[in-house]
């Protein structure tokens, strides 16, 4: 009995032992913006269009519709790079992240997948599906301006445009997920040309 009692105190401090170097090696890593992909604004995939002569004319049917309805859908995956230039393997068991368009708040969140990011400089991509409604934010402007703003994020638009992420990342600690003390924020400017 005595031998199974220190057989799973020594896997219980061997378990500690590694979930603490997760820990540490987490607090080391870099988090920035990779890319932006599958842009979507009322069903219309953007990532085509680089002016408004690229939309046909059930593309801004639909999205003219949409407005109509006073409403205006749109989807981004922001691509976050997580870097650990620690020698300790580092894991993330959850992530809370906010997203904002030119400081604007639009969307929020939760990705509840282990994700580990091996040491040495490793990197591991995290891939965050960003949903909102902008005539939520965009009301009183007109469609064109609407329109812009969205197209801005795929380098169409005629403005630069700022995709914001807050984000805060935890790992499970005895069963517990400890979260990372406060948000950090990543940023990417999109404008036309870049």
């Amino acid at each position: 009995m005595k031998k199974v009692i220190a057989i799973a105190m020594l896997f219980a401090t061997l378990t500690g032992c590694s979930i603490l170097s997760e820990l540490t090696a987490l607090a080391k890593c870099e988090f920035s913006f990779h890319s932006a992909q599958d842009p979507v604004v009322a069903g219309v995939d953007v990532m085509r269009v680089k002016t408004y002569s690229d939309l046909t004319f059930m593309d801004g049917q639909r999205i003219v519709s949409n407005i109509i309805q006073r409403r205006l859908p749109f989807g981004i995956t922001a691509n976050v790079e997580v870097k650990n230039p620690g020698m300790t393997t580092a894991a993330v068991n959850y992530i809370e992240w906010i997203a904002f368009i030119d400081d604007v708040r639009i969307s929020s969140g939760k990705i509840e997948d282990r994700i580990e990011v091996p040491a040495g400089g490793g990197t591991s991509m995290v891939p965050i599906r960003i949903e909102t409604d902008l005539f939520e934010y965009l009301q009183g402007d007109n469609p064109k301006t609407m329109l812009n703003f969205a197209l801005n994020l795929v380098d169409a638009g005629g403005q630069p445009t700022r995709l914001s992420m807050k984000i805060k990342p935890s790992v499970y600690v005895g069963g517990s997920l400890v979260a990372y003390p406060d948000y950090f924020t990543i940023s990417k400017e999109f404008r036309s040309g870049n």
